[in-house]
């Protein structure tokens, strides 16, 4: 039989009271034993994946508070001599709660880089530490960024720096976090550039934009530079958006050359790391020939003129291509007055051109004001493709004409013959008269 007391007419069983007792020391000295730190950090995220030298970023921290709220067996109340119950105290039934978890007071959180090449960016007197976060209940959990800075010197590679979590309540933290560093580029290599283009024809060419990175990289833009008077491009500009990590992608400009000669021109790729903006660069020249199938040929025109005199200059344009063109004009370089060069009509307008078909074009030379010696008349053929309505202009000849003085102290020659038959026929007359006298 239990051994049982009487207080107040109520009975008390010794023995269940005491392991009630007994129970909630232990569920109290448990919850003391399993007690954590305070805080700890229970997942972090690095943008972007890989920094490049001189990058910034952001480390963003998930800090946690693992104290957790737990509830006690439930029992009926002791009481009776402790004043808490008039019920008979059974093993097992109990009721009420008790709070296992507390609030952490966070005091400061810094990195701690050690000269890695990895540091808390800063600029001027921005701090490099959060102060006064707050507090974290028991089970919440809070975001935080961190902005960091790779040094311009940061080799490749992986770093190491710790976050360091001070707390007033509780347990400080370290936590190393990992960063990587990668100097690699995006590229634009050439995959189908001629190195010789027709001053007549517009040719497109192929590139190939390649992410080197670890890492996808977004905002990727490739443009064309060059001189506007000597290429024109079309587009000028392809956004390519976002490139994975090695990931590569071809696109293609066309290229039409408005003059002739060698013409450089560069590539240039824009893109964004995170929010870093990086560009590279791509230098390549193209020849451009007047090898077009359009051509200007000089039919006649005279080795030299005497001052004065008017020359008669012909043309044939030729049109060797496999479509038609149009708006075609053979045109004198020179003004009208520049060098005393007077050639009529300045321009000789021929329109529409077949393919395979030739017209002529003739002009006239004004010599009176063109000085003695050697004179060059440079002619330039223009013309439109027939399809894109793109004009193109091609040096087509340099006429070279010597100038002569006019030889004003001999006779024409038709008053030499006719004075040669004056004198012919006065020396027959004066044989005749001659004869008749001796006769």
């Amino acid at each position: 039989m239990k051994a049982k007391k009487i207080y107040g007419g109520f009975e008390v069983f010794r023995a269940p009271f005491f392991a009630a007792v007994f129970l909630l020391l232990l569920v109290t000295a448990t919850a003391s034993a399993t007690e954590g730190p305070a805080v700890m950090i229970v997942d972090y995220n690095v943008e972007p994946e890989a920094l490049m030298p001189g990058d910034t970023g952001t480390i963003t921290l998930v800090i946690k508070n693992p104290s957790i709220k737990t509830e006690s067996l439930e029992t009926g109340a002791i009481i009776g001599e402790f004043g808490i119950s008039q019920q008979t105290l059974k093993t097992g039934d109990v009721s009420g709660t008790s709070t296992q978890g507390k609030s952490a007071e966070i005091e400061t959180i810094r990195l701690s880089s050690r000269g890695s090449g990895i540091e808390w960016t800063s600029e001027g007197f921005q701090r490099t530490e959060y102060d006064n976060i707050g507090a974290l209940g028991p089970g919440e959990s809070i975001k935080i960024s961190i902005p960091i800075k790779a040094a311009e010197y940061a080799r490749d590679g992986t770093y190491h720096p710790e976050v360091c979590i001070e707390v007033e309540n509780g347990e400080n933290v370290r936590f190393p976090v990992s960063v990587k560093v990668d100097s690699s580029e995006v590229e634009i290599l050439e995959m189908d550039v001629h190195p010789e283009i027709s001053l007549s024809e517009s040719k497109q060419i192929g590139l190939v934009v390649a992410n080197n990175r670890p890492n996808p990289v977004n905002g990727v833009n490739v443009q064309v530079k060059t001189k506007t008077d000597e290429l024109e491009s079309t587009p000028v500009r392809i956004f390519v958006g976002g490139l994975g990590a090695y990931e590569k992608s071809e696109v293609s400009f066309t290229l039409t050359p408005l003059s002739a000669g060698d013409k450089d021109i560069s590539f240039d790729v824009i893109y964004k790391n995170g929010d870093n903006v990086h560009h590279n660069d791509l230098e390549s020249s193209i020849s451009v020939k007047s090898i077009a199938d359009v051509k200007l040929i000089l039919l006649n025109a005279p080795e030299f003129v005497y001052k004065g005199e008017v020359a008669k200059i012909e043309f044939d344009v030729a049109n060797g291509m496999a479509k038609d063109i149009k708006a075609v004009s053979v045109i004198q370089e020179v003004d009208n007055g520049s060098g005393g060069v007077r050639v009529l009509p300045s321009e000789r307008f021929i329109g529409d051109i077949d393919a395979g078909d030739a017209y002529s074009a003739s002009f006239e030379l004004y010599s009176d004001d063109l000085g003695v010696g050697d004179t060059e008349i440079p002619f330039k053929l223009v013309f439109r493709d027939l399809d894109t309505d793109k004009r193109y202009e091609i040096p087509g000849y340099d006429l070279q004409i010597e100038v002569k003085e006019p030889q004003e102290s001999e006779l024409p020659i038709y008053l030499l013959i006719v004075a040669l038959l004056v004198i012919i026929v006065v020396v027959a007359g004066l044989v005749w008269v001659k004869r008749k006298r001796r006769r």
